[in-house]
This record gives structure tokens, C-alpha cells and sequence, in this order.
């Protein structure tokens, strides 16, 4: 049985352990972003990162057992980026590699080219180019196959690359396009894959969220045939394109898209001047099914600011011609995408700010789903949406609910291993007196079957008074009233002459124990970057 002290332990949220500023600089120092390395096997208390500034990239480790908190193993300046006054420089990071035993490190930014960088010797790997003069705004790498990497560039164009091309000049280094036709129609900002890997979600300058459908990237998959040099007609089909995403809405958010993420097979996206970060769900979206085909994208009615394809289905004549499609009948009336919760991000009004959220894995199944967010105020918070789940503040008085016959409104401990099936399937919606039908809102949150290890949230049953507290202040019923943060760290020491630090980048150790913060503080002509780690034991 869990003690009153590991429940807290398990709710607790990471302390400062170091901060960092560069010397005062003025020309492009601002850090934009941070990746842990994904691939290394567990227990792994000693995390190898990587940042990016503009002009530089940084390759260290973290330890408690070192005189040193911070190794730094590789400070790297860019020479292309430093040469050109005129480039905004670096801006994202990625974790790949062809072979385990040579991670490498890509980063772009404003010179639209893919840069490949040996983390163990620093040295540049290969560079990969194919946005022609866009920039490219994030990437992010498959979560199956580390060789494949996606970027999302201002030519309103989402890439897929195999890095294992990089050496052969008769095969492209992309192997597909996403875009071009009724996608984005303006940079895209931001991209992220599904732990799936047959999905890819982006949002951009446009307000428009675009999930796309891919094919099966595993090496015995017939996509590879069809774009083998023995099979291609013209050199145009060595590089599949995907002109139409199955889902697009502009109804989500009003500003630039700067941040999206799947949370399972939820969403969690935020845009720029809109003072929140929204979880929400795509309605007919089950990455359990096997993924539609191109028939059911949505090709016309391009004045609809919603259209989503995971709803339809496509009916084909006996001959195998004419193909009708239409709503399914399971989800005519329903809404095309549901609202769940909305949480505060004051002072975020600028875009291009990043939020960090650490997700249970297999090699660490017991971890909390947790957000980091910081603001342009000097300000980082945190939400633990395990939390939210079990309706509780981790007081160490964890409420214990009498269950009914249909378990419904009970409130029970999560096995790890139902933790991640949860997180990685769709919600199992049920109805309850927290729960609305509307267009534009739902109260509903992540639920299994009642005969899973789960939790659920309803107020069928009477809560204890310290439950219905926490309700009070965390109100997952009002899908529109945005939560407050569980907690609040000021970022104040890595100001620059009291002007305010602006975090734009976070991201947590697959340990869960380290999260690592980026970001800058500037006056008018001169300021520094910097970042900040985060600890806590577990």
C-alpha cells in the first residue's frame, strides 16, 4: 500500500538545481530549444540533452553523483548561421540515428537545410537539403524508426526524410510531402507524430490544425517498392505526396498554431495571444482502427472551418469504381471535434513559446503525464494531468470512493501498465452528469473500460470534502474556464537588467526526474540567453 509520503513523492514537481545565462550578447543569442536523448537504456539518472540557440549548439549531460551538475560535452558554433547576420538562425532539435551506436543530433532553422550532427564527436554528419529557402520551424523524429525525421517549414510544406539516404545521390532524402494542396496555406510552426507512427499533427501561421495519415514506414512495408528506383516512372515518384490531411480545422485556436502534441490519442495545442493550452479530441479519431485511406480525406467544402475524414467512410461500387462517401451513421449530429480542458498560460501572448510534456513509456510506465509551460513573465509552470484524472491534489489524503455495480464515478489507483494503455488509445466516453454534447465543448477525459485499473471523475457519488475542494479549483466540468497551474516557479534570476525571461522551449528526462528549460531576456539592443534544470526524486 502506498504511503501518504510516495503519494506525495509521486505528485511532486521538479526544484531549480542550476541556472545559466550567456554573457551579455547582440546579435541572435536566444535559446529556442531542448531535447533529451530518447534512446538510452533504463535506469538512466544521468541524462545526455541538447540545446539550440540561435548561432550554437550544446551537447552535455546531467548528474547528481558528479562534482559538476552539468557536463558539457560539445559547444558547437554554426558557422553558416554566424556568417549570415541576415539568417534568424537556429531554432529546433531532434534525437535520430542509423546506427544505435552513433546517435546523432539534427537541428534547423533559418537556412531550410536539415543539419545531421555526430553527438559523440561533433563534427557534422551529413546535410540534407529540400525546403528550398524555407525555414524550417520544428521537427520531430518517428517513434518507431529513429532514421525517419519530419520538419515543418514556412513553404507551408510538412517533410519526411530517411536519413539513411544521406550517402547515396541517386535516392532522395525525402521520401514524402505532405501538403501543396488544401493543408496548410501558410508556414507550418510545429509538428508531432502519434506513438503510433501512422500519424503526423501540425499546426501553423494559417490557425489551422492538420492531422495527416502515412503509410507503414517499417522496412518489410510495400511503400518502399513503390518508390524503388525499379518501380518509379519518373524521378518526381521517388517522393510520395500527400496533398490532403484527414482532419483540418481553423475553429481550434485563433492565432498562429506555435505548439501541438497527441496525448495519446488526444490532442494538447496552445496558438500565440490566447493565454491558454487546450486538450481536446477529434472526433472518429481511433488509432486502434487501421487507418483510413485517401478516399475519405476532405477534398472540397474549403469554406467549412472544420472538415474531418475520420468520420466518413467510402462506399465503392461492385466494379470497384465510383466511390460515394459519407458520414458514418455512428457519428451523424456529432461534433468534429470535442473541447476537454483548457489550461491558464497568462503572459504568453508572443508565439513560437513551447511546451514540454513527459509521457509514461514502456521503460518507465509508472511516470505521471506532466506539462511544463513558461511564459514571458519570468514564469514556468506545471500541470500533472495524472492528477486531473484522479481529481485530486497528491495531499497524500487520496480519496477512496465507495464504487457502485457499474463503477461509475469510482476513483481507483492506476496499474502502470493500465497508465500507458490508456494514454495510447482513444478515450472510452461514457455518460455522466459532468459530461456535454456540444459543438464546441466536452468535460470528458481519458476513461477505460469499468473493468480496468482506471479512474474516472463524476459526482454521482458524494466526494470527500477535500475532493470536492480540489474540484473547486480544478474544474474539469467547465471545458472553457482554464485551469490553473498545480505549480509556479519564478524564473526571475535569469533576467537581463529586470527584463523579463521569456521561455520558449521545455522538455522533461524520459526518467521523468529533470526538466530542462530554455528561453532569452533582451532590452532593446543587447541580452542574453539562458536555460534552467529542474530536479526532483522519484
Amino acid at each position: 500500500m502506498a504511503t501518504a509520503n510516495n503519494t506525495r513523492i509521486a505528485f511532486g514537481f521538479p526544484k531549480m538545481k542550476y541556472k545559466f545565462k550567456t554573457p551579455t550578447e547582440t546579435d541572435r543569442f536566444n535559446f529556442y530549444d531542448i531535447k533529451f536523448y530518447p534512446y538510452a537504456p533504463p535506469p538512466n539518472d544521468e541524462p545526455i540533452f541538447a540545446m539550440v540557440s540561435q548561432k550554437k549548439v550544446y551537447i552535455g549531460r546531467l548528474s547528481l553523483s558528479d562534482q559538476s551538475l552539468i557536463t558539457m560535452h560539445h559547444e558547437l558554433v554554426d558557422e553558416q548561421e554566424e556568417n549570415d547576420p541576415n539568417s534568424l538562425g537556429l531554432n529546433s532539435c531532434t534525437w535520430c540515428y542509423i546506427d544505435q551506436q552513433g546517435p546523432l543530433l539534427a537541428v534547423a532553422g533559418g537556412s531550410g537545410q536539415l543539419k545531421l550532427i555526430n553527438a559523440l564527436e561533433g563534427t557534422i554528419f551529413a546535410t540534407l537539403t529540400g525546403h528550398g529557402y524555407g525555414t524550417i520551424n520544428d521537427m520531430a523524429t518517428h517513434p518507431f524508426y529513429p532514421w525517419i525525421v519530419a520538419t515543418a517549414s514556412m513553404d507551408k510544406s510538412l517533410r519526411i526524410w530517411d536519413i539513411r539516404r544521406h550517402a547515396n545521390p541517386h535516392d532522395s532524402p525525402t521520401i514524402i510531402i505532405c501538403g501543396q494542396a488544401t493543408g496548410h496555406c501558410e508556414g507550418v510552426l510545429t509538428v508531432s507524430w502519434h506513438p503510433c507512427g501512422r500519424y503526423i499533427i501540425t499546426g501553423g501561421h494559417d490557425e489551422r490544425v492538420c492531422v495527416w495519415t502515412l503509410p507503414d514506414l517499417g522496412d518489410k512495408s510495400t511503400f518502399w517498392q513503390e518508390i524503388s528506383a525499379t518501380r518509379r516512372e519518373r524521378s518526381s515518384h521517388e517522393v510520395r505526396t500527400i496533398y490532403y490531411p484527414h482532419f483540418v480545422s481553423s475553429a481550434v485556436h485563433s492565432n498562429f498554431v506555435d505548439c501541438i502534441r497527441f496525448f495519446g490519442d488526444l490532442v494538447i495545442s496552445k496558438a500565440a495571444n490566447e493565454s491558454k493550452i487546450v486538450i481536446w479530441r477529434i472526433t472518429g479519431f481511433d488509432s486502434r482502427r487501421p487507418p483510413p485511406n485517401s478516399d475519405t480525406s476532405p477534398k472540397t467544402e474549403e469554406h467549412l472551418d472544420t472538415r474531418n475524414g475520420f468520420i466518413r467512410k467510402a462506399i465503392r461500387e461492385n466494379d470497384g469504381g465510383i466511390v460515394t462517401v459519407e458520414v458514418a451513421p455512428e457519428y451523424r449530429g456529432d461534433p468534429l471535434y470535442e473541447r476537454i480542458l483548457e489550461l491558464e498560460t497568462p503572459k504568453s501572448e508572443q508565439f513560437y513559446l513551447r511546451f514540454g510534456v513527459l509521457m509514461p513509456s514502456t521503460n518507465y510506465p509508472d511516470r505521471h503525464p506532466m506539462l511544463a509551460f513558461g511564459n514571458t513573465l519570468s514564469e514556468l509552470r506545471f500541470w500533472d494531468l495524472e492528477r486531473l484524472s484522479l481529481g485530486h491534489a497528491g495531499d497524500g489524503n487520496k480519496p477512496t470512493l465507495v464504487a457502485r455495480k457499474s463503477h461509475k464515478g469510482t476513483a481507483r489507483p492506476v496499474r502502470p501498465s493500465d497508465r500507458l494503455s490508456r494514454l495510447s488509445s482513444t478515450p472510452q466516453l461514457r455518460e455522466s452528469p459532468l459530461s456535454t454534447t456540444s459543438y464546441n465543448s466536452s468535460s470528458a477525459w481519458p476513461r477505460q473500460n469499468s473493468t480496468e485499473a482506471t479512474s474516472e471523475i463524476s459526482d454521482e457519488i458524494t466526494a470527500p470534502q477535500g475532493l470536492e475542494r480540489d474540484r473547486e479549483k480544478y474544474p474539469l466540468h467547465e471545458p472553457h474556464k482554464p485551469i490553473k497551474a498545480h505549480a509556479k516557479i519564478s524564473l526571475i534570476e535569469l533576467q537581463f537588467k529586470n527584463m523579463a525571461f521569456t521561455t520558449r522551449a521545455a522538455d522533461w528526462s524520459p526518467c521523468g526526474k529533470w526538466c530542462v528549460v530554455v528561453g532569452e531576456s533582451a532590452g532593446s539592443d543587447a541580452g542574453v540567453g539562458g536555460f534552467a534544470v529542474f530536479y526532483r526524486p522519484l
